[in-house]
């Protein structure tokens, strides 16, 4: 069984649609980058696999539970989620924030442990934030409360971890490095949802890639195969190229 399975789902808000007939299967140990233009369903999509959005038409079903139907608590002992706008986190510190992770394992009344604590300790120190750990998040810059969010997620220790554009307000050292810990986990079975805007970043994280426009699945598969520069010239609307085909790098063309 798919760790993530969308069958032919549609999605809206009200009386606008947004996702039309989007299939998708995501299995353990693959990380699936989700790419497309400002508006073109991306983060609905992330809402529906949440179970934060219901789901008009079609199927989804995730870790094994079909939606809707599964509780919060059911889905957070499966799968964690870093959202595009992060809330609600200000009056705690790094470490009480990696630290909720544990909360799905822990039951109702449980309180985190020594090892829950060295386990929240050393993913903050992965992620270039354990200097941070005792530090209000009020205080700290944008990146920095990002990754702290990234660290939430991995102690969380899910099967399918959902990225709302995980590399926003990152320097492009600590993008790399935010992929690369969460594609390290991809290697030991972790399956990966994640939304990008870097056409490059998508093209060395991930082993596959959905391209998503006006709501609708415009390529999906292995991402060697869908990122390419004839489809994600269709994607954007703007004549891209390869610079070098090696490196898998794609630029906008200046002349065209």
């Amino acid at each position: 069984m798919a760790l993530l399975s969308l069958d032919q789902v549609d999605a809206g808000y009200g009386v606008h649609p947004v996702l039309r007939g989007v299939s998708l299967s995501l299995d353990a140990g693959q990380a699936w980058a989700v790419l497309g233009p400002n508006g073109a369903g991306k983060s609905t999509l992330v809402r529906v696999v949440m179970g934060l959005v219901a789901a008009r038409a079609g199927r989804v079903t995730v870790a094994g539970l079909s939606l809707p139907g599964a509780t919060p608590a059911e889905l957070a002992r499966s799968v964690a989620w870093v959202p595009q706008v992060m809330e609600d986190d200000a009056g705690f510190t790094a470490l009480e924030l990696a630290l909720m992770g544990r909360a799905p394992h822990l039951g109702a009344w449980g309180l985190p442990g020594a090892k829950d604590e060295e386990r929240a300790r050393a993913c903050l120190d992965e992620l270039g934030v354990g200097a941070l750990a005792d530090r209000p998040l009020s205080e700290v810059s944008g990146g920095e409360r990002r990754r702290a969010w990234v660290a939430r997620a991995l102690v969380q220790a899910p099967r399918l971890l959902v990225l709302d554009e995980p590399t926003a307000f990152l320097d492009v050292r600590h993008q790399v490095e935010v992929l690369r810990a969460v594609r390290r986990r991809v290697t030991e079975g972790l399956g990966v949802l994640a939304v990008l805007h870097d056409v490059n970043l998508a093209a060395h994280f991930a082993t596959h890639a959905l391209l998503l426009k006006d709501g609708a699945v415009l390529a999906a598969g292995p991402a060697r195969d869908v990122l390419t520069a004839g489809r994600l010239s269709a994607l954007y609307g703007i004549a891209m190229h390869a610079a070098t085909e090696a490196e898998r790098v794609h630029v906008p063309r200046w002349d065209a």
